[in-house]
């Protein structure tokens, strides 16, 4: 992982701002610490955004929203793992045959469209339901 990848990514989780090249993370506040959102920029498409108001206990946010905006480069992919990682996650968004997949050991999941939210992915890796090659943006019962 490049530096400016693990940089960015920890300035993202922490809502601190970045700038760098052609990754940005902007900070914008509310009226309390808990309404701060953290938007991930690359070449001014965010592709990336948390909202401590609105993650999940374990990590103390509220919302994670993942999006390629419609660049399946690997540049994109390794600074939204970044972000991943940096969250705790252990899958990966990848490319096979063209299509953007997320993988978690030898398990791929099918993205249909370019943006995933990370803690229902996590949810159906776990799930004993789960079908290798499944697409994700077509599961609806979890």
């Amino acid at each position: 992982m490049r530096k400016i990848t693990k940089e960015s990514a920890k300035a993202f989780v922490n809502f601190k701002p970045y700038k760098k090249d052609n990754t940005e993370v902007a900070i914008k506040y509310g009226y309390s610490p808990l309404d701060e959102i953290a938007r991930f920029y690359l070449h001014g498409n965010c592709i990336a955004e948390i909202n401590r108001s609105k993650l999940p206990e374990c990590r103390g946010l509220k919302s994670i929203e993942i999006d390629l905006c419609g660049y399946h480069t690997r540049i994109t992919r390794e600074r939204i793992n970044g972000v991943l990682d940096a969250l705790g996650y252990d899958f990966r968004i990848a490319s096979r045959n063209y299509e953007q997949v997320l993988v978690k050991e030898r398990d791929i999941l099918k993205l249909s469209d370019d943006s995933f939210d990370p803690d229902f992915a996590e949810r159906v890796f776990n799930s004993k339901e789960f079908v290798s090659g499944t697409d994700l943006n077509a599961i609806t019962d979890f």
